[in-house]
């Protein structure tokens, strides 16, 4: 990697972690005139056509057959677009944008406790204390230093929908290994937009029950620019922001950066007016610390593998 890939790298994660960051303090705004099942469908079926396009622009027309993995496709981009998105909306009409990114900050735990469970292998040491400090850093956010909010209350079934969000997101970035032939931008084009007729299909229903209602047009009109960053610029824009930065930085870096995501949303939510109590500042900071470790620890594994794979083969 030389410096000019890794300055190139360095500014896209930059432009990641600022769009990340105020994803959910706008999106929050945008759902004063549109709930999260309508908000979802409208994401995600611009996301769907404008990855489509990209796809077919860079690997050709041929790249849009599913090869029979249709019904993978489906499930995965199911979980990743239609239930992460919808819990993650219906989870921030109860809870506060910067509690929601903490939470989905703890992505990184999530997939090593998955793999865990998955493989029967227990992660080193260090790693299990990262997540000890992750996690208790997380409650200090969310309970703002009184656990009871744990449990109880709005906020605490709205910080629980946005964790099982995180599991959904999980299970679709570790389901892009199911289909080794397929690259970054077909996995998602595809699994986007098999995942939109579930989006179609639930807002179909949740519309049918009375449980949502389509927007009003003067609603969408008045908030026509925040709509355009969601629509565009966070499902879309972020998206091909953040594979060109994993090409040229690596997955490790690309993730140290992507830790900084929920800074930014703190520093959001204090300039619309939110006072941060001391004890959630020390909670992100433990949560961002821990995750930083992490990163760390596994470098160290990374290299320490390459050095023992580059000492195999000089035997």
């Amino acid at each position: 990697m030389n410096r000019r890939e890794l300055a190139r790298g360095t500014l896209l994660m930059c432009a990641v972690v600022l769009i990340w960051g105020a994803f959910l303090p706008v999106s929050k705004v945008a759902l004063a005139v549109i709930d999260p099942y309508w908000l979802t469908a409208l994401r995600y079926g611009v996301a769907a056509l404008c990855f489509v396009a990209v796809l077919v622009a860079t690997e050709g027309p041929g790249a849009l057959d599913f090869e029979g993995q249709a019904v993978k496709a489906w499930l995965f981009g199911s979980a990743g677009f239609a239930a992460f998105s919808i819990l993650v909306f219906e989870g921030l009409r109860l809870t506060r944008p910067e509690h929601g990114a903490m939470i989905l900050a703890l992505g990184p735990v999530n997939v090593v406790l998955w793999q865990w469970l998955r493989s029967r292998h227990r992660p080193p040491a260090a790693t299990l204390g990262c997540i000890a400090v992750a996690v208790a850093g997380e409650a200090l956010v969310v309970s703002q230093g009184e656990f009871a909010r744990l449990y109880s209350g709005g906020s605490a079934l709205g910080n629980g929908l946005v964790f099982l969000s995180s599991f959904c997101w999980v299970a679709f970035t570790l389901g892009a290994q199911q289909f080794p032939g397929w690259s970054p931008v077909r996995y998602t084009a595809l699994s986007a937009t098999l995942g939109w007729i579930s989006i179609a299909l639930a807002t179909a229903v949740a519309t049918a029950s009375g449980h949502s209602r389509p927007p009003a047009m003067e609603g969408l009109r008045e908030m026509l620019w925040v709509l355009l960053f969601v629509l565009f610029v966070v499902s879309f824009a972020a998206v091909l922001l953040w594979n060109m930065a994993v090409a040229k930085i690596g997955p490790l870096n690309a993730s140290l950066f992507a830790n900084f995501a929920p800074v930014v949303t703190f520093l959001i939510t204090v300039w619309q007016g939110h006072r941060l109590l001391p004890v959630e500042i020390a909670g992100a900071a433990l949560v961002i610390g821990a995750l930083i470790a992490n990163n760390i620890v596994n470098r160290r594994l990374a290299h320490r593998a390459e050095e023992i794979i580059a000492a195999q083969g000089r035997m």
